[in-house]
């Protein structure tokens, strides 16, 4: 049972924080910067960020929910890495907006497509990873190398 709590509910809330704040910090820093390559006119960084945006938003959620179920993180931390690409998005075109940025549209109607269709593929992702995450677990647990749940500092039942 203790195995199934950590999977489902996550036994380390410090590592699940930093799962999704560090993966919103990485999709932030990158968006961010393929903003400021575009409007310099950088083709070289422009370039790199091109490449790494995409593997951000669409390729890492989906491993980063595998780990972070196998670390035992629990079930919502590792969907809402999922989420984190379209948070991120919608909130840079808001305050975009607000503040008045140049080239950032938020009166366009379909970046609301654009961001939804972001949460519905990276969930869809992390939810798989997290059912691979998972499998793996129970998996290493049942081979005997798995060694339950990882807490060093849980005393067992039944110590008196």
């Amino acid at each position: 049972m203790p195995t199934t709590e950590g999977l489902l509910f996550g036994r380390r809330r410090d590592r699940a924080v930093g799962l999704v704040v560090g993966f919103a910090g990485a999709v932030t820093l990158a968006l961010v910067a393929a903003f400021v390559a575009e409007s310099v006119g950088a083709t070289t960084a422009s370039a790199l960020t091109d490449r790494l945006l995409p593997l951000l938003v669409f390729y890492a959620p989906g491993p980063l929910a595998a780990a972070g179920a196998y670390a035992r993180c629990g079930g919502p931390a590792c969907l809402a890495v999922g989420v984190v690409p379209a948070a991120v998005l919608g909130g840079f075109v808001l305050l975009g907006t607000v503040v008045g940025v140049p080239g950032v549209n938020g009166g366009n109607p379909a970046i609301g497509d654009v961001t939804v269709s972001f949460a519905a593929i990276g969930v869809t992702s992390a939810f798989v990873g997290y059912c691979a995450g998972v499998t793996a677990v129970l998996a290493a647990d049942l081979l005997g190398f798995g060694s339950g749940d990882g807490d060093e500092d849980a005393s067992p039942e039944g110590d008196e």
